[in-house]
């Protein structure tokens, strides 16, 4: 049964990817799977105009996964190191952007910081709020967890300093959870649409509006080469995520 269930998951992912790389391969997709012959032009012509979309969402998302980590490295410690109803509070409302509407969200930040608009600033701020909760989903568990604090105590008991116990005891415990953070924060940032589309400037799109644009106004040939190309960025932090999840559960094992 269990061996059904993936086959039918994996065939729910990969046949639409199946079918959008026949058509980023095809002459003529009108008239069928690799109508009028197979090509690759569609993917060399794909790439010039997506190209800076995808420069753009890379140091877009780059910046997002800094300011997580940094961030979130500070709030996690605190939620994780301090009970009180503040810290309770505190993380129930960082989880708040996972429950509203994208729509929603982009508009509070719009209305109430234009002028970080143009700047893509705002955009940045964005993905920080949506993507915070990812992180601290993975670094308070590891941070919070007994035999860490009790390693630290042991090493403070011992005269190291609080910078060497972190360097030495705290941070490689929380290692494989910043890693998951990372790439985790770096494929929503990516790849995230409905927020993007209202914050940031039409003017310097990002890949999933450059993506949305050619379907909307271009051949599905093209369209479905940009989306190759997407998924060639993003399949490589999606691998990585996986590994540090199989990892992490051999360690636990």
């Amino acid at each position: 049964m269990n061996k059904i269930v993936r086959f039918a998951a994996g065939a729910f992912i990969l046949l639409p990817i199946l079918g959008t790389a026949l058509a980023a391969t095809s002459v003529d997709f009108s008239h069928g799977p690799w109508g009028g012959g197979a090509t690759l032009d569609w993917l060399r012509y794909a790439w010039a105009p997506l190209a800076p979309a995808v420069a753009r969402s890379m140091a877009v998302a780059a910046l997002v996964v800094v300011l997580n980590l940094a961030l979130g490295g500070v709030i996690a410690w605190w939620i994780a190191r301090t009970a009180s109803p503040v810290t309770r509070v505190v993380s129930y409302l960082v989880n708040v952007p996972l429950a509203v509407p994208g729509i929603a969200l982009s508009v509070a930040l719009v209305g109430t910081f234009p002028a970080l608009r143009p700047s893509g600033f705002l955009l940045v701020m964005a993905h920080v709020v949506l993507t915070l909760p990812f992180t601290l989903a993975a670094l308070v568990p590891v941070l919070s967890d007994d035999g860490l604090k009790a390693a630290e105590e042991v090493a403070a008991s011992l005269g190291a300093r609080s910078v060497h116990v972190v360097r030495t005891i705290t941070a490689p415990a929380c290692a494989l959870a910043t890693a998951q953070a990372a790439s985790m924060v770096f494929a929503l940032s990516f790849g995230e649409f409905n927020i993007s589309f209202f914050v940031n400037a039409p003017a310097a799109p990002t890949v999933p509006f450059a993506l949305f644009d050619s379907y909307s106004t271009g051949r599905l040939e093209l369209a479905s080469a940009q989306t190759m190309i997407f998924i060639a960025f993003i399949i490589p932090v999606l691998m990585a995520i996986v590994s540090i999840q199989r990892r992490a559960r051999r360690n636990d094992s």
